[in-house]
């Protein structure tokens, strides 16, 4: 302990992992790497993306899913997921769907842009759990079009209605 508020620990070395074990990419503690890629070459192979800051994974192929855990002011691009693409304690995130991708999952994420420019992206199922500031981007009406972008609801209402609570976004006029 230093009253004059200087740290006295040594800086923590971060050590970046890459490894594929049992059907899994593991892509773990990088920092300020913007060139991290990930080759799928079955669809039954899952991504999962561990503490990076200020990076961002492109998963290329096809693969069962993607989860994303503890990242801070980076970007996932990806191409297909069979399943699902989740993101867990992050904040400042871009996810990015090249391809299909039937739903995706915000928990516990603040700030974060899902951009649907793939086919098949846009019909995807976006469910979040305690989570803010969520943008969602698609196609403009042609390619020339910029994305159009839509926030998602923070606030809700619950009334009660005929027996049961009916719930609702917040709507401000």
């Amino acid at each position: 302990f230093d009253p004059m508020g200087i740290s006295l620990e040594q800086p923590k070395v971060i050590n970046m992992s890459t490894k594929f074990e049992r059907d899994t990419h593991w892509i773990e503690n990088y920092a300020g790497d913007t060139g991290i890629t990930v080759t799928v070459s079955a669809a039954k192979e899952k991504v999962y993306i561990s503490n990076i800051t200020d990076s961002v994974v492109t998963v290329k192929g096809k693969c069962t899913s993607i989860a994303v855990e503890n990242a801070t002011g980076s970007g996932i691009i990806f191409d297909d997921v069979v399943a699902t693409v989740e993101t867990v304690n992050c904040k400042k995130v871009q996810l990015q769907a090249n391809g299909s991708v039937p739903s995706i999952a915000l928990d516990k994420t603040q700030g974060v842009s899902v951009f649907l420019t793939g086919e098949g992206s846009t019909s995807a199922e976006i469910v979040t759990s305690l989570s803010n500031e969520i943008n969602i981007l698609v196609p403009g009406a042609t390619e020339d079009d910029d994305m159009i972008e839509f926030p998602l609801a923070e606030q809700f209402i619950s009334r009660f209605v005929d027996g049961k609570f009916v719930t609702s976004p917040v709507e401000h006029v």
